[in-house]
């Protein structure tokens, strides 16, 4: 079956990176709502030319509307997810092609995941391959900024879920994702006194004085050995050099291997006491993402995943990641997942991002086959 579908989408390569560069040229970055409606209205023609399935689109008060189809009438079901938005400004950079690289904005992470998940579909309508199990696809438009308008619907299309696949790109090197850490944000606001620096240095209480303790208190949280890191990535603070700052604002990123450890974080930061007296601290934290432990259920996928790539002549294994998806929501619900099933290529989040096409096509067929092997 392996070599059918890979010679099969062989054949429609053309086609594939035709659909490939029209959905990276629709720019949209999460933030870009009237730009994310066309990057939509593009991807839901694309899967409806290729599949000639419906296309439901669930709208959000936010604008990150989500794309929903399925195929396949089984009493069990497969997640599989992604998202259509970005983390680049539109017009950022342009789309270009050096050999076999495809450098664009959202091309590696993770507009040519999705398109994987559609030619999967396409495949198997072509090739008269009936999926034994009812195949969802959900497509979202806020991942990049945490997923807030989409995790509900996630979660409930999760519910009665045999697996879920996550089309989010492999790790730099080809390994699959069979764990990732949790994410927290924290945003810390601290209040002081504004006064003279000259005149009335005393009669001021220095805001940013107490962000400087904060940021060595909060960096020194990080614990390599337990898998803990901080990162206070942004710092604000103050007006002008001759005036005692009365305000500072640190936001801070966090990545944690378990629940536990995530709270031991959240209560170290919050209950922190203030160095510079007369102080006050407002903490925020984000909604974030629950870790994706790296169960037996997930090394399963894994190990079909595997076989089905030694098939196809792939060699990879598998990694457990810092970084977080939507598949850390499905996980939290026990549900065995599996990430990094998109394209191979490398720079994520950066003007260098790059899809490799020599190895798209097999990444491609190692998809499809393993929907079809779970």
């Amino acid at each position: 079956m392996e070599q059918r579908i890979l010679n099969y989408l062989e054949e429609h390569k053309t086609e594939i990176i035709e659909d490939l560069k029209i959905l990276v040229q629709a720019e949209a970055s999460t933030s870009d709502i009237e730009e994310l409606k066309e990057v939509r209205e593009i991807l839901t023609r694309i899967i409806a030319d290729r599949t000639g399935l419906k296309v439901n689109e669930h709208k959000r008060d936010g604008g990150h509307n989500l794309l929903e189809f399925e195929i396949g009438t089984g009493s069990e079901k497969i997640l599989l997810l992604g998202h259509y938005d970005t983390v680049h400004p539109v017009g950022t950079f342009k789309m270009h092609q050096e050999g076999s690289r495809l450098f664009g904005p959202g091309v590696y992470d993770m507009k040519s995941g999705i398109l994987s998940a559609i030619w999967a579909v396409k495949a198997f309508h072509d090739l008269n391959i009936v999926p034994e199990k009812k195949l969802v696809f959900l497509f979202n438009g806020d991942e990049e900024t945490g997923s807030k308008e989409s995790r509900e619907l996630i979660c409930e299309r999760a519910k009665d879920a045999c697996a879920a696949l996550i089309c989010e790109p492999p790790a730099k090197n080809g390994d699959l994702k069979t764990g990732r850490k949790g994410v927290l944000g924290f945003t810390i606001d601290i209040k002081g006194k504004a006064s003279h620096a000259g005149n009335a240095h005393q009669a001021g209480i220095n805001a940013i004085e107490e962000m400087a303790h904060e940021i060595l208190f909060i960096q020194g949280l990080t614990d390599y050995d337990r898998g803990t890191t901080l990162n206070v990535g942004v710092c604000e603070g103050g007006s002008k050099a001759n005036v005692v700052p009365a305000r500072a604002k640190l936001i801070v990123d966090c990545r944690y291997e378990s629940r536990e450890e995530g709270e031991r974080i959240k209560d170290a930061i919050r209950n922190l006491k203030a160095s510079v007296n007369g102080t006050e601290r407002t903490v925020t934290v984000g909604s974030g993402r629950p870790p994706m432990p790296e169960t037996d259920a997930n090394m399963e996928l894994f190990e079909i995943a595997h076989t089905c790539g030694e098939r196809l002549g792939l060699n990879f294994s598998h990694q457990y990641v810092g970084g977080g998806s939507d598949g850390n929501f499905v996980a939290d619900m026990g549900i065995p997942t599996l990430d990094g099933l998109g394209a191979y290529g490398d720079f994520a989040h950066s003007e260098n991002e790059y899809l490799d096409l020599e190895q798209y096509i097999p990444r491609m067929a190692l998809l499809a086959s393993l929907l079809q092997r779970i």
